[in-house]
């Protein structure tokens, strides 16, 4: 409850003004044309994101917030990765299972929120494999910074 309370509390703070400070929305495929956990390169990618909004925080030019949805195909999942920044995410379509590094795997559903640690390197997987999964997200990172580090898989043995 208080995850949502503070997701619905951030975006209307932004409201209007912050609205008015947004960039046209840009699709960004991650993973398109690069062998990502197995895939061939020729294969569609697994996950999208699109920014909805980026901007500087009122009052502190030094932080940027992002707004951005991640669109996971059936049985899609994003590459592993870790943010700089606080992340918290919404799903609003489907179910997304987390996986941590260090943690057990937990999956959320529809209206579920969760929040992974600043860089701890995770993996955003759509529990389905017949129906996609959307989560909204919101980041604060330190301007200049990226939202997003890669991280290399893990060894296999």
């Amino acid at each position: 409850m208080t995850k949502h309370l503070l997701l619905t509390c951030a975006l209307a703070l932004l409201g209007p003004a912050a609205m008015a400070q947004q960039a046209p929305p840009a699709a960004m495929p991650h993973g398109a044309g690069q062998p990502a956990h197995g895939r061939p390169a020729s294969a569609a990618p697994t996950f999208r994101a699109t920014v909805l909004l980026e901007t500087p925080l009122l009052g502190t030019e030094a932080r940027t917030y992002r707004l951005y949805t991640v669109d996971l195909a059936p049985g899609g999942a994003t590459p592993r990765h870790m943010h700089p920044g606080d992340e918290i995410a919404l799903v609003t379509h489907g179910s997304v299972t987390l996986e941590v590094d260090g943690e057990p795997a937990r999956t959320f559903e529809v209206g579920q929120t969760f929040h992974p640690r600043p860089m701890i390197p995770h993996v955003a997987r759509n529990a389905s494999t017949t129906a996609p999964a959307r989560v909204i997200v919101t980041s604060i990172t330190e301007a200049g910074k990226p939202s997003t580090v890669m991280v290399p898989s893990p060894p296999t043995n």
